[in-house]
């Protein structure tokens, strides 16, 4: 049986990772799909970063931003948004 995901866009992680959408393409985790994330972390002038990559689902909670926390390199995403 395959539970539903408690996920939900709009959801922000403890490092300001913030769900945009769940796509239809599967991850690299098992039984997970690629999340399209954005980073709502402010950069040292108060700029707002807005990275935007990929992740599995079931990473969301730990993800840090590949741009300006180093997190790990997110999935792509380029031809879903």
């Amino acid at each position: 049986m395959v539970r539903a995901s408690k996920r939900r866009p709009g959801d922000i992680n403890r490092n300001e990772q913030i769900l945009i959408a769940r796509t239809d393409r599967p991850g690299t985790d098992h039984l997970q799909y690629v999340w399209v994330l954005v980073c709502a972390r402010r950069t040292k002038k108060g700029e707002l970063c807005g990275h935007r990559y990929g992740a599995n689902g079931s990473d969301f909670h730990h993800r840090k931003c590949p741009k300006c926390q180093g997190g790990a390199s997110g999935l792509e995403i380029e031809s879903l948004v």
